[in-house]
């Protein structure tokens, strides 16, 4: 997965951009888009007084750092929770400020509800609670928690031809929607024999179930059921006539 623009604009609404190197609330030396020191890899300057760059400069160091270091640290735990887009953005947002998820998420061992709710505590710098990261920390849990809506353009000849389906933990949809899903988890009960409970909500294991068609397809392993998916459903099992 890739940090989306939206994610980018959130976290440049917090970090601001100093082309001039300063010192941070917790006296580490930073700039551009909240770059420091710990990202020299990317950087290949040490952040120090007097250093000076330019707004191109600091665009490439946020991207390369995102892209380099933090996505990393988020997606090595995407086979444990199967991220959607929403969470894997709040939790690169929160690692770019914080530097890692490991304790966040007591290394793949808290449920996502534990998660989103420990999101909140890390509101301090330098041992104070501030304003910053209390608002910081609000906006990454608000979008952790925001189901994801996914259009499609139509897989089956009883469905619309366009329509959506929504990709989230215990989402509740209208009765249209809920069918259309529905309809998907039969399908990949019936190629996985996934055991999916058929409930119309596109949660983390239909996800999962999702996936593992795409990676056994061959096909880019991003949890959306598309029109390559049934074109599987299709070679395998004849489903849709």
């Amino acid at each position: 997965m890739r940090t989306s623009s939206k994610a980018i604009q959130l976290i440049k609404s917090f970090e601001g951009c100093r082309l001039t190197a300063y010192r941070d609330a917790n006296n580490v030396w930073t700039i551009g888009w909240g770059t420091t020191n710990a990202d020299k890899a990317v950087t290949g300057k040490t952040i120090k007084e007097g250093l000076k760059i330019t707004q191109p400069t600091a665009e490439k160091w946020l991207i390369e750092s995102l892209k380099r270091k933090y996505e990393p640290l988020v997606e090595k735990y995407e086979n444990t929770y199967h991220w959607t887009q929403n969470q894997f953005d709040a939790l690169v947002s929160f690692c770019y400020n914080i530097g890692s998820i490991d304790q966040l998420t007591n290394e793949g061992k808290r449920d996502k509800q534990t998660i989103a709710r420990k999101i909140l505590e890390y509101n301090k710098a330098g041992g104070r609670v501030l304003e910053g990261l209390v608002r910081r920390r609000k906006a990454e849990h608000d979008l952790f928690c925001e189901p994801m809506i996914v259009g499609y353009p139509g897989y089956f000849p009883e469905l619309p031809k366009r329509g959506w389906y929504i990709k989230g933990d215990g989402i509740k949809t209208n009765t249209s929607l809920k069918g259309q899903i529905k309809r998907v988890q039969r399908v990949l009960n019936w190629v996985l024999n996934a055991d999916l409970t058929v409930d119309g909500m596109y949660g983390d294991k239909t996800v999962a179930a999702v996936k593992k068609l795409q990676k056994m397809a061959g096909l880019t392993v991003n949890g959306k059921f598309g029109d390559k998916c049934i074109a599987v459903c299709k070679e395998y099992k004849k489903i849709v006539r």
